[in-house]
């Protein structure tokens, strides 16, 4: 059997998008950005996210607002062969002609129906990332734009081009500074004791706060943090791993190549390997 590892990454101001075969389980994470999943062949999949089980299919998609829990489970037999959006709020939102203040829980339903056009613009993106035409081919972009828009239409709140309000949800001013703190420090490998105490919380107040608040539990927070430092480093820059191992805080190389895979499904050296960073300014 292949060994797992990205087909290709496409990278650039939208987010990223990752054409990779994968069977391993995926940790329980969360992220700032929107996600669509998409089952390219190989075996279907299964996903938990909050307290729901989903299984990608052929015939299913997955779509993820901000911040919302998900886990991979580990594939019964082959790998899956599957295509992952990973979209920045704001390009998004632009995108689809949203006002910056519109709610960040866009997409109603987290398991949706593949319709014939998302499919049609899945395909065309598949091919050309594993292709290897993302780099030279200023069609790409409007590819990725069409699949988006396309989402957009027929997975998303359909109130919200009438209803457009701004999220409600309290930030605590404590809770702000902790969110400062983790983002100032990324190599610190700060404990959530840790934080909690640089805000003046019990860690069981801390964190009752910081779910209320956030969404999502203050170590989920960490490692995304952790995760965006890691992956900026890995593509913007030629270090070696041990140098970015040791500036993210791990003690061992092997122990944030565990992190890395345990989160992306790819250790770190596959990732840079296979990823290519798209400047969407040339194509203005």
């Amino acid at each position: 059997m292949e060994s797992e590892k990205p087909v290709w990454i496409l990278q650039g101001e939208f987010g990223r998008a990752t054409v990779n075969f994968i069977s391993r389980p995926l940790v329980a994470h969360a992220h700032s950005q929107y996600q669509f999943l998409f089952k390219l062949g190989g075996s279907n999949c299964d996903f938990r996210m909050g307290a729901e089980d989903c299984t990608l299919s052929a015939d299913s998609a997955i779509c993820l607002n901000p911040w919302v829990e998900h886990a991979k489970c580990a594939n019964k037999d082959t790998p899956s062969l599957i295509l992952s959006l990973v979209i920045e709020p704001p390009w998004l939102r632009k995108q689809l002609g949203l006002a910056d203040g519109s709610p960040a829980d866009i997409f109603p339903r987290r398991l949706v129906v593949v319709t014939p056009e998302v499919q049609h613009h899945v395909d065309r993106l598949a091919a050309a990332i594993t292709n290897h035409l993302v780099a030279q081919d200023a069609g790409c972009l409007p590819i990725l734009e069409d699949l988006v828009t396309a989402l957009g239409r027929d997975f998303a709140d359909p109130e919200l081009t009438t209803r457009i309000a701004p999220s409600t949800r309290p930030v605590d001013f404590r809770i702000r500074k902790a969110l400062d703190f983790i983002k100032r420090t990324p190599s610190a490998n700060a404990t959530v004791t840790q934080v909690a105490a640089e805000v003046g919380l019990s860690r069981s107040r801390f964190f009752e706060q910081f779910r209320r608040c956030m969404g999502i539990s203050p170590q989920h927070y960490i490692d995304w943090v952790r995760m965006s430092h890691a992956i900026r480093l890995l593509a913007e820059s030629s270090r070696p791993l041990a140098d970015i191992a040791d500036e993210l805080g791990f003690e061992e190389h092997s122990h944030f190549t565990r992190f890395f895979a345990q989160h992306m499904g790819v250790p770190p050296s596959d990732f840079r390997r296979h990823s290519v960073t798209l400047d969407l300014a040339r194509f203005d």
